[in-house]
């Protein structure tokens, strides 16, 4: 069974994004171990030091600046990997020393809250094991 694990830095503070999360999550065990592993916001350069000590060739650091992937390509990527990890850094970003340890991924080019891109990524997540498994929600 694949591992997707995904790394936020700080808390989700409103309840019904929290809620959104929760239901993906429970959706997605059907086809992966899924963890949402929240890290405490410490800092630029702490938070920094920290998601570098969890990079290895299977991480993804979401950044404005990084791939656009269509839901198709991203499940493409999702399918390669057996255990890949997801990074989402705190509000004051994340150190280039940092970005430089992962491939970098854009969700968009739009900027969202932190809390909108975890449940931005964990909705594309379970679209891309939807597409993998040609279930009917990727329209």
């Amino acid at each position: 069974m694949k591992s997707v694990k995904v790394y936020a830095v700080g808390k989700i503070k409103e309840k019904n994004i929290q809620g959104l999360i929760d239901e993906y999550q429970k959706r997605l065990k059907v086809f992966a171990k899924i963890e949402l592993i929240e890290l405490k916001d410490k800092g630029i350069e702490k938070d920094s030091l920290e998601i570098s000590n969890l990079c290895d060739n299977n991480t993804y650091i979401l950044d404005e600046l990084g791939a656009n992937y269509s839901s198709i390509a991203f499940s493409d990527l999702i399918d390669k990997n057996e255990n890949i990890k997801f990074i989402i850094g705190g509000a004051d970003g994340i150190t280039k020393e940092a970005k430089s340890k992962a491939k970098l991924i854009a969700l968009s080019k739009m900027t969202f809250t932190h809390e909108m891109a975890r449940l931005i990524l964990i909705e594309q997540i379970y679209r891309a094991f939807m597409i993998i498994n040609n279930r009917s929600y990727h329209k």
